[in-house]
């Protein structure tokens, strides 16, 4: 079959994720209609900024499902120019951006706020696939491979600093991980990770151990009970929920911790609603859907016959995926909180519209004719 025939899209990646964005929605307006009325708000006040962010997402999703990113690897003039644009945007919050939560991550527009940290996330991908396929000949020789990865990290070290001085120290570490698979998928020496692990181990600790919030973090996740009304809270709290909710869970609606006693109920901690209010079937139910993200898009990586649609594909699925398994990790007290949003289900437009752009993606890379076998 001809080269540049294209096929529909994955319409169960597109199922599976679209249940997602249902289930977010329903349970943000459970978990915020509360908080908004204490607020003076309307009670949809949180639904009605996430479902329009849910409306710009799609409509880049489907625009982006049309379009051929293999082209990117021959003409990368369009990588060149949105890194270029999104490092202005992380100065200009870093420098103009108004301070919420003690952090500089949004830019105010109207009724909306700008989040660029998110859009890094998609951005990373393509700039590490197109650097690992367009210099694949120096990963054979030790000699080149090193001066050629150093150049990647120096590319992607400039807005990857710029948001851990927001400080974004979740969304950094998602963003490492990732471009670490893509490099490793990408065929790099494997001494390359026996060196650069340990470092980035370290330099990880060292921003912890000398970074007093962190390293607050760090303690109260060790050991919520010594402070319970203080920094253990919010992971007291969520246990709280996910307890209560047992294995039918209290119905929907009928969650009493979103009632003010678990902080950031409609936003990184809305799993534990969900736990709450639907039990252990619906924490399962949502699971399996992650799961069934995972299956599509390794399927999809797996089936592609280009190497750079195959990297990207991986690094799309994993984005997803990680920042899913990092999310409910922080809720079950499995790891200290980086304040890393459950994707298509937390409240955050920009989340939401970062989700759909690598579901949009995804879906591009699932139409190339050699994906189907």
């Amino acid at each position: 079959m001809a080269a540049d025939v294209r096929r529909p899209v994955d319409r169960w990646l597109v199922l599976f994720a679209l249940a997602l964005v249902a289930v977010g929605m329903v349970w943000i307006y459970s978990a915020s209609a509360i908080k908004a009325s204490q607020n003076h708000a309307a009670a949809t006040a949180f639904l009605t900024r996430q479902m329009l962010g849910g409306a710009i997402g799609i409509a880049f999703m489907l625009a982006l499902s049309q379009v051929d990113l293999a082209t990117l690897q021959d003409h990368p003039r369009p990588l060149m120019v949105a890194y270029f644009v999104l490092v202005g945007l992380l100065l200009t919050v870093l420098f103009l951006g108004p301070k919420i939560n003690g952090a500089h991550r949004w830019i105010r527009l109207g009724p909306m706020s700008l989040q660029p940290s998110e859009f890094c996330k998609p951005l990373s991908v393509l700039i590490a696939a197109s650097w690992m396929i367009r210099n694949r000949e120096a990963w054979a020789n030790h000699r080149d491979a090193l001066p050629k990865l150093l150049g990647l990290a120096g590319v992607l070290l400039i807005p990857l600093a710029l948001i851990l001085r927001e400080p974004d120290f979740g969304t950094t570490f998602l963003i490492v991980f990732v471009a670490l698979m893509v490099v490793f998928l990408g065929g790099a020496p494997k001494w390359i990770f026996a060196v650069a692990l340990p470092i980035l181990g370290a330099l990880g600790a060292a921003f912890v151990l000398f970074s007093p919030y962190r390293l607050a973090r760090l303690t109260s996740w060790l050991n919520p009970e010594a402070d319970p009304l203080g920094k253990g809270h919010q992971a007291l709290q969520s246990l709280v929920a996910v307890g209560n909710g047992g294995f039918m869970g209290v119905g929907l609606g009928g969650g009493k911790q979103k009632l003010f006693f678990l902080p950031e109920a409609h936003t990184d901690f809305i799993y534990a609603v969900i736990a709450e209010e639907a039990g252990l079937i619906g924490t399962v139910a949502i699971l399996t859907l992650y799961v069934a993200i995972l299956w599509r898009g390794y399927r999809i990586a797996r089936r592609v016959g280009d190497g750079f649609l195959k990297l990207c594909a991986m690094g799309f699925m994993l984005l997803l995926v990680v920042q899913a398994l990092m999310n409910m990790s922080v809720v079950l007290s499995l790891a200290p909180n980086k304040g890393i949003p459950l994707p298509f289900i937390s409240f955050g437009p920009n989340s939401l519209i970062t989700s759909l752009i690598c579901l949009g993606l995804l879906l591009s890379i699932s139409k190339d004719v050699s994906t189907q076998s």
